[in-house]
């Protein structure tokens, strides 16, 4: 057998199905956060990078290392990805080789999906690095079309304490 056969032969495909109702899986953040829908069929739609996000997730749950968490989930303090990956020893200054084998043993999401480790620096401090992971993941589509509902909710609460009832402080009569 090649290497291209042995490779072929290790390939495994799967599936994963799983349902959502009454939710928003994968907003829209070009359109006000509303769920993802394709404009012709209505199919609801799930990006790859979000399936992600949730895989890492459920990561970071199990208390393993990350290298690519969302700002309001960090659980180490580091407020970009270079300031993370320079907090590792051994990484700055590596060769490629190196850098790609530290970037797989510290972190479980470059060692599943991969990452482009694309750093600017000076001429002895640039990085650029690309690791290739063994799962690839495509969007996620709905197997019937959606209905995106608003609710709007109504505020009836004082929002601060007054003395005066029924106060109107504008008013217009129409004749």
């Amino acid at each position: 057998m090649t290497k291209n056969e042995i490779k072929a032969i290790n390939k495994k495909d799967f599936a994963i199905v799983f349902s959502v109702k009454n939710a928003n899986p994968n907003g829209d953040p070009n359109n006000g956060n509303r769920p993802r829908q394709s404009p012709f069929d209505s199919i609801g739609e799930i990006s790859d990078v979000a399936i992600k996000r949730k895989i890492r997730n459920r990561f970071m749950d199990y208390d393993q290392d990350i290298f690519v968490q969302s700002e309001d989930r960090t659980n180490d303090g580091f407020k970009s990805l270079k300031d993370r990956a320079d907090s590792i020893v051994g990484l700055k200054g590596a060769d490629s080789e190196t850098y790609k084998k530290i970037a797989c043993e510290t972190w479980i999401d470059v060692r599943t999906f991969g990452q482009v480790f694309s750093f600017k620096g000076d001429k002895n401090d640039s990085v650029s690095v690309g690791v290739r992971g063994p799962v690839a993941i495509q969007s996620a589509f709905s197997v019937h079309p959606i209905e995106i509902t608003s609710t709007k909710i109504t505020k009836s609460v004082n929002l601060v304490t007054s003395n005066k009832k029924h106060l109107i402080r504008w008013a217009k009569n129409i004749v």
